[in-house]
């Protein structure tokens, strides 16, 4: 059976002022938590005409509200949401985009305290946005002045290892892995296009864990663990008070990915729909030991003529 591509590009959305373009020649989007904004590419056809007699800074304007919705047979996704951010000055017209923290990383902020929770103070100017942090992390002694949520979420990560994105519409902080139960199914010859994976032993997977913890006014811990001449070095945050448990955490962690498995990425078509954060299920008919389920790292997805796809990024084995 053959499926058709369809796509549907929303400008506008919910306002008095929306309209839809079906007709794209290719949609190009990027998302991972490891990114702070996540981004998208629509390239136009050539012989577009609806904006011959109008400008086209004047339809597609900086900052105007945009949701890309890809599928197969008029059946379709949502794959993006965000905001546009530059468009090319020639044709074929090339409209980028930046989700949603586009926006959220311009808050101005201006902030000091003695101790503070992650939570709260980000509750403090992220009001209008759901959020999905844990509530446990503590900043210690901070001051932020004459700065920008942006800056401030820079800095997290440069100096805590603590990632900020946007995942389901919400502001997600320090948790790259998602909470939901589905699982997505590939099977490595049946319905990949192509992959670049390798599979490592856990001898082979060199592996260090450097965890760090900020409690009450500012005290810190830091205990690292793992293999001489790491391949891999991870900072993680943790939100213990004593050096037994975050000890115990980063063995833990470092247990979690010494296992055998793949590095590495894969390509699917358009459906199964992933985003990062969620778990494949990987399955192989030529070699059917090496069944796993892992979390995904980063997805890159592309719509054209070339078919519809989507590059998958695999993160650590889950089980």
């Amino acid at each position: 059976m053959t499926l058709t591509q369809s796509a549907e590009i929303i400008f506008n959305p919910g306002t008095s002022e929306e309209f839809s373009i079906f007709k794209i020649n290719s949609v190009e989007l990027e998302k991972s938590w490891k990114m702070l904004t996540a981004t998208a590419q629509i390239t136009l056809p050539r012989n577009t005409k609806d904006f011959d007699r109008l400008k086209v800074n004047e339809v597609f304007k900086r900052d105007t509200k945009c949701i890309i919705r890809l599928g197969y047979d008029q059946v379709l996704i949502e794959e993006f949401s965000g905001y546009i951010a530059q468009v090319s000055a020639d044709f074929p017209i090339k409209i980028k985009l930046e989700d949603d923290m586009r926006m959220l990383r311009r808050i101005p902020v201006n902030f000091a305290a003695k101790t503070i929770g992650l939570k709260e103070f980000i509750s403090k100017y992220v009001t209008k946005y759901p959020i999905d942090i844990d509530a446990d992390i503590q900043l210690g002694a901070v001051r932020f002045s004459k700065t920008t949520l942006g800056e401030v979420f820079d800095k997290l990560q440069k100096d805590m290892s603590i990632y900020s994105f946007i995942r389901n519409g919400k502001l997600t902080i320090a948790k790259p892995y998602s909470d939901m139960e589905k699982v997505h199914h590939f099977d490595l010859e049946r319905n990949c296009v192509d992959n670049n994976l390798n599979y490592l032993s856990k001898e082979e997977r060199l592996i260090k864990i450097v965890g760090k913890s900020i409690f009450g006014k500012g005290k810190k811990l830091e205990f690292e663990f793992g293999d001489d001449d790491p391949k891999e070095t991870l900072n993680w945050h943790f939100t213990f008070r004593e050096k037994k448990d975050l000890e115990a955490a980063v063995k833990k962690m470092y247990n979690d990915r010494k296992k055998d498995g793949f590095d590495g990425s894969l390509t699917t078509f358009g459906l199964d729909s992933v985003q990062h954060g969620e778990k494949v299920y990987l399955t192989s008919t030529q070699y059917p030991d090496r069944t796993g389920t892992y979390y995904i790292d980063r997805v890159q997805k592309s719509f054209g003529k070339d078919g519809y796809r989507q590059n998958i990024e695999l993160g650590q084995r889950a089980y």
